[in-house]
């Protein structure tokens, strides 16, 4: 039984936790796929880097370099991106308290004057919480754009690697051809 001093659990209340758990699960699923991303374009850097080790030695250490940098790149995006995330989702959730803490107050008065006042609490929580949704999902959209593309940057960048080694051997096998098959001058 509720007394004026303990206010009865509303919807209200609820909704206002809903939206808490709903921020915390989207940046949740906006770091797992800031990792997946990451763990795609480590696969094909390896991938990359498998395919050039068969090259001479100098374009393999150039390549090689060119790959750990780019690795590297990719990790720390990575990172800006979990980072970045946490930071939205900190703040989502620190929003959706405040929202939560206002939304409580509001229907405490509400209560006590009428349920016109307690649908109009309930509109500014949904509008709260559809403005939150689409900050989240943007930050995470951008993230996941911001890895991909530095995946096609890297893929781009052995593909080219992987090209100029090819060009180089070649040229190696035709000097190597050219020696071998020159007539030698012999001192007489």
């Amino acid at each position: 039984m509720a007394t004026p001093n303990t206010p009865k659990k509303s919807t209200l209340r609820s909704a206002a936790s809903d939206l808490v758990e709903a921020a915390s699960s989207l940046g949740k699923a906006a770091a797992s796929k800031a990792e997946k991303a990451k763990v795609e374009a480590s696969a094909a850097l390896t991938q990359a880097k498998k395919d050039v080790t068969a090259g001479s030695s100098e374009v393999r250490k150039k390549i090689t370099a060119s790959v750990n940098r780019t690795e590297r790149r990719i990790e720390k995006a990575a990172t800006s991106a979990k980072e970045a995330a946490q930071r939205t989702i900190g703040t989502v959730e620190k929003k959706a308290r405040a929202v939560k803490d206002q939304a409580e107050r509001k229907l405490i008065h509400a209560e006590q004057t009428a349920s016109q006042r307690m649908k109009q609490a309930g509109g500014t929580i949904a509008k709260e919480m559809s403005a939150a949704k689409v900050a989240v999902k943007e930050k995470a959209n951008a993230v996941a754009k911001s890895i991909k593309s530095a995946t096609v940057q890297a893929k781009t960048k052995a593909a080219g690697a992987r090209t100029d080694a090819a060009r180089d051997a070649a040229a190696a096998k035709r000097a190597a051809a050219a020696t071998k098959n020159a007539p030698a001058n012999k001192p007489k």
